[in-house]
């Protein structure tokens, strides 16, 4: 009989042993679980944060570019204006013909009219969201190459779906979308339907007066 009791006893420690053991295991998955979603959200703040860098060097980039591009187009006005400068008074000195004296005359008046856009640089997030579907768009380049106004070449990108930012602005979204990450608020990928809050921010006006 007082074996029975000692083995009954020692199972009852085996199971309060198990339970123990049981709820330590249970614990420490939990632990482990949200250890392994801190280090998680960790990673993908990162993956925000090295996506600003990247975007901030393509825009450093895409400026020197437009500076390089609006430089040349300066001399190359500079240099057509003067010829035409010269040519028009070339042509007023020696004619006596009163229709290319006032040709003349709108040579010397107006030699080159044609204004073209450079600088204007924005981030494009397209409508995958972020970290994979977002790029420098320079909007004065894609103008002059259709031959197109800014707010025409924006208002087809927006058109078709993208979301259009200055650099101030995708900076105070990505600290915005870095925080939420970190806290669990969100998860990447981010589409443009998960970022109600630029449109409450307001970052960037796209009228035509802002575009310069």
């Amino acid at each position: 009989m007082a074996d029975l009791t000692d083995v009954d006893t020692y199972m009852k420690n085996l199971r309060n042993q198990a339970a123990t053991l049981t709820e330590t295991a249970l614990s420490l998955i939990s632990v482990f679980a949200e250890e392994a979603n801190r280090l998680n959200r960790q990673d993908e703040a990162s993956r925000l944060k090295a996506l600003y860098s990247s975007i901030r060097q393509q825009l450093h980039q895409v400026r020197r570019s437009e500076d390089a591009a609006e430089y040349g187009h300066v001399q190359a006005d500079m240099i057509s204006s003067l010829g035409v400068l010269a040519l028009g008074g070339i042509v007023k000195r020696v004619s006596k013909n009163k229709r290319l004296s006032s040709f003349a005359d709108y040579l010397l008046e107006s030699p080159n009219n044609k204004q073209r856009p450079f600088g204007n640089v924005l981030v494009c997030i397209g409508p995958e969201g972020l970290p994979d579907d977002v790029r420098v768009v320079p909007i004065s380049r894609l103008a002059r190459e259709s031959n197109q106004e800014e707010p025409e070449v924006i208002n087809e990108l927006r058109e078709h779906g993208y979301l259009l930012l200055s650099e101030k602005a995708f900076s105070l979204l990505i600290e915005k979308l870095v925080d939420d990450v970190q806290e669990g608020r969100l998860r990447l990928p981010i589409s443009l339907e998960k970022l109600p809050e630029v449109r409450k921010l307001n970052f960037v006006r796209l009228e035509p007066e802002n575009l310069s």
